[in-house]
């Protein structure tokens, strides 16, 4: 999920749930059946929006069958979550076109970390690091020495900084519809946090994961 401005009119309508499968149906033939990736239809709506997954089961959305094949595998994901599909466009500036990519929501822990999910992923890390400072006797306090340690000061300024493109969102969407995630952090879910963050592409993720084993490690 990108960060967001504050839609009027059109975007407002496509944030809707409830009512925007007419226009999202619009969009999408207009993507995936004529191929459009330009023009009025895609300015006017929101960087991200969310659609109920019901609304994409329509086979006639898409002719080819790479693009059939994501979004049945998008609704059937968001469908088994009992949440929706999110929608991201994406712009390229240079040759002035405009892609859609879709996601499963809510985010939950073991979900693969793209440009869609991030925001999300780096919400709930966020979550797990103010947990640990509220309740270090469970697995230590992940920013006690932020005072005395410049890098991890910057690291946990850039996963406050990612997480919060989230909150943008909230004004429209319930909490509970953007993440999933267990607030009281039993292991099971530590680990999966743990196994995500490490997958992620950014090497300063990998040393922030080596800084949480090295915290975890001290209350064994």
């Amino acid at each position: 999920m990108t960060q967001k401005k504050a839609p009027p009119n059109t975007q407002q309508e496509f944030l809707n749930v409830e009512s925007n499968q007419d226009l999202v149906l619009k969009l999408f033939r207009s993507y995936y059946r004529s191929h459009q990736n330009t023009g009025k239809l895609f300015d006017d709506f929101p960087d991200f929006f969310l659609v109920k997954p019901i609304v994409l089961k329509d086979t006639d959305l898409a002719v080819r069958a790479s693009d059939k094949l994501i979004i049945e595998d998008c609704v059937h994901r968001a469908q088994e979550r009992k949440g929706h599909v999110g929608v991201s466009k994406w712009r390229n500036p240079k040759l002035n076109y405009y892609w859609l990519e879709l996601s499963a929501f809510p985010y939950v822990l073991g979900d693969d970390v793209t440009q869609n999910n991030q925001g999300e992923f780096f919400y709930v890390l966020s979550q797990f690091i103010e947990h640990t400072k509220k309740n270090p006797k469970m697995y230590g306090d992940l920013t006690a020495e932020i005072d005395s340690d410049k890098d991890l000061a910057l690291m946990l300024a850039e996963i406050n900084k990612r997480g919060s493109k989230l909150q943008s969102m909230l004004p429209h969407y319930s909490h509970d519809m953007l993440v999933k995630y267990n607030p009281n952090w039993p292991i099971g879910e530590v680990n999966k946090l743990l196994q995500t963050l490490k997958a992620t592409d950014q090497s300063w993720c990998e040393v922030f994961f080596e800084h949480i084993i090295y915290v975890m490690s001290k209350k064994q």
